[in-house]
């Protein structure tokens, strides 16, 4: 079977990718494969060109690879030169196209799955990584007011430097989460651990939590958000919605969440047995 697209990254033998995009290509009657192929930055232009000569509509880009892509682009979406960071590639009439889909998809979760409106809402941004630059980016583009919450105040403040022509963001602390309509986690802190990224007393029933860990689904964040009351959402959404704008990228087509959501689902069912 001819592979049309793959995850690219190391190590990526975990990803769901492949059962995510494997459903929408199932459901669209697409007559090919997305495989996952180890990739590290000294194979990826050869890994691409492969790719792109053996008739695959692009890829998706993984750790740690996002920035190492750019230099074998033909050319960045404004998203993602802006955030010097590729998730997804395009190849298309010999040209190689680089996107950012990160940010989209963490906003298409918090509206589809939270009933968000990102408008002139305050958003506590947890983390100063690259997905979170995204999901600033993203968020301050749908008009919301971001406020930055990082461990390394300089990394909050160069976030803040360089995306303050977009909207309103500040750094701020744990304080303003008693006054934000939205708090989104944007770090590692959770994932295969009980631990939260923030006291779980500061959580309002007036809020919206978004957890981008995915590993366990119920962190320990978003088990102490629905005590409290608030609107949970989990970090699989986001992941299945950053997919499906990849999808769109490449075919023009927008696959349905729900099937994409379903077979990651049952993926990690197959895991755990």
């Amino acid at each position: 079977m001819s592979v049309i697209a793959a995850v690219l990254g190391s190590p990526v033998s975990h990803s769901l990718s492949p059962a995510i995009h494997r459903a929408a290509f199932v459901t669209a009657g697409r007559a090919g494969d997305y495989s996952a192929i180890e990739c590290q930055a000294n194979t990826l232009e050869a890994t691409l060109i492969s790719l792109r000569d053996g008739g695959a509509i692009g890829a998706s880009i993984t750790m740690p690879l996002k920035e190492d892509v750019i230099t074998h682009l033909s050319s960045l979406s404004d998203t993602a030169k802006e955030l010097n960071a590729v998730n997804c590639v395009v190849f298309s009439e010999g040209q190689v196209i680089g996107h950012n889909t990160d940010g989209d998809g963490c906003c298409d979760a918090l509206v589809e799955q939270g009933g968000a409106d990102l408008s002139n809402v305050s958003v506590v941004l947890l983390g100063g990584g690259g997905t979170a630059r995204a999901i600033a980016l993203s968020v301050l583009r749908h008009g919301a007011q971001v406020i930055v919450v990082n461990r390394t105040t300089e990394k909050a403040n160069s976030m803040v430097r360089s995306l303050s022509s977009y909207g309103k963001i500040t750094v701020g602390s744990v304080a303003d989460i008693a006054h934000a309509n939205i708090l989104v986690n944007a770090t590692s802190v959770g994932m295969n651990t009980t631990e939260s990224p923030v006291d779980v007393s500061l959580l309002h029933s007036g809020l919206m939590v978004l957890d981008a860990v995915y590993s366990p689904m119920e962190t320990t964040l978003l088990a102490a958000a629905r005590r409290a009351g608030c609107v949970a959402v989990d970090g699989l959404w986001m992941l299945i919605h950053q997919a499906r704008h990849q999808q769109i990228l490449w075919f023009g087509q927008n696959p349905s969440a729900e099937v994409m959501r379903s077979a990651a689902e049952q993926e990690l069912a197959s895991r755990r047995k």
